[in-house]
């Protein structure tokens, strides 16, 4: 009877071992499921950070168009949400882009060259307001008395390049000097904030100057200061902007152009860089005299 106890008792642990190893295999296989889920809840969590990181908090980045998607938002402060797409990189960045030849140059002559497109800007302007101009004064004084009348035709053209800035504004956008252009150039902000506020400040520079320069005595009275006042910032604002009109010409970036432009109009040739040069010195010497009149 006793080894029928114990037979018994034998048979019973059995179970229990069985029972017991049973039940630990089963954390075991709990807890190693448990790690799993924990590490690829770890994994997901790993991209989908990397995934917003990488998007760039602003809607600039060197070298880089970027467009916004339609579901896209901006913020109280003019940054864009995390919606932002990326689209292809601007052309006109790579050196050399359309036969462009002074981005295909080394920085160093690249930043020599811009220097020295400024320092002739200068220059020029100078030696026409200090010698060309009054000579022309002492030639013909009723040209210079003429020249007066055409300042409120001055201050229109400001105003509706200002209008330009938002009816064209992808362009104005696209002749923007991207970061790390020539070498050296790093302005903060975004292009499109750099187009929109010099848009504006045109357009009250060119009201101003209007305003204060109606013919006819049509000027309120107490208000004639507008006139050297707004000539005065027109003219800082003119030498503010130069650096995008030198882009243009350094890296053949295509600028305000109409929507059914073709390839001939993509690129100005050499002859209109010039022109344009004379035509900025001319407006310049215009807006001094407004100034010192």
């Amino acid at each position: 009877m006793s080894s029928s106890v114990s037979s018994r008792l034998d048979g019973r642990r059995a179970t229990l071992t069985r029972r017991h190893s049973a039940t630990v295999d089963m954390r075991a296989t709990i807890a190693l499921d448990r790690a799993r889920c924990v590490a690829l809840a770890r994994a997901s969590s790993h991209r989908a950070s990397r995934v917003v990181f990488a998007r760039p908090p602003t809607n600039e980045r060197r070298g880089c168009v970027l467009r916004m998607s339609p579901s896209s938002t901006s913020t109280s402060s003019g940054e864009t949400d995390d919606e932002t797409v990326v689209s292809e990189r601007a052309p006109w960045v790579e050196p050399g882009y359309r036969g462009a030849v002074v981005s295909a140059m080394d920085e160093r002559v690249q930043g020599a060259i811009v220097v020295a497109v400024f320092v002739a800007l200068l220059a020029g302007t100078y030696a026409s307001c200090a010698t060309l101009g009054p000579a022309l004064e002492r030639l013909s004084p009723s040209l210079m008395a003429w020249s007066k009348s055409t300042w409120p035709i001055i201050g229109i053209t400001y105003v509706a390049a200002g209008v330009a800035h938002f009816s064209f504004h992808d362009g104005f956008v696209s002749m923007t000097p991207h970061r790390g252009a020539w070498g050296f150039w790093n302005l903060p902000g975004s292009a499109s904030f750099h187009v929109n506020w010099t848009g504006v400040a045109e357009i009250l520079g060119g009201a101003g100057l209007l305003l204060g320069s109606l013919p006819f005595g049509l000027t309120p009275d107490g208000l004639e200061w507008l006139t050297p006042v707004s000539a005065a910032c027109l003219f800082a604002l003119t030498l503010a902007v130069t650096p995008a009109n030198v882009y243009m010409f350094t890296h053949n970036s295509p600028g305000p152009l109409p929507p059914d432009a073709d390839e001939s109009a993509q690129v100005i040739p050499p002859a209109g860089h010039a022109a344009r040069f004379l035509l900025q010195v001319f407006l310049l010497s215009l807006l001094h005299g407004c100034i010192d009149r």
